[in-house]
């Protein structure tokens, strides 16, 4: 498997962007966002799955250091 190059980020404030990795694919992306930052955690491949493209690791929202809108991103 080649080494993903891009991060696809699902749930929260940042739904839906790619952003560069720089050094492979970690379990936890941490990422600065207003006042405070956003975690994200990696998801498994799909055993045999193929993706056209640059290597892409999927990204899931997990937490929020601190409350950026009342209720909006408590996705637990």
């Amino acid at each position: 498997m080649t080494t993903p190059a891009l991060a696809h980020l699902s749930g929260g404030p940042l739904d839906d962007q790619t952003i560069p990795l720089e050094d492979g694919a970690p379990e936890e992306l941490v990422l600065p966002y207003s006042e405070g930052q956003l975690v994200y955690r990696l998801v498994p491949a799909a055993e045999g799955e193929t993706v056209e493209g640059p290597p892409t690791a999927q990204y899931r929202f997990t937490e929020v250091s601190e409350i950026l809108v009342e209720g909006k991103y408590d996705e637990h």
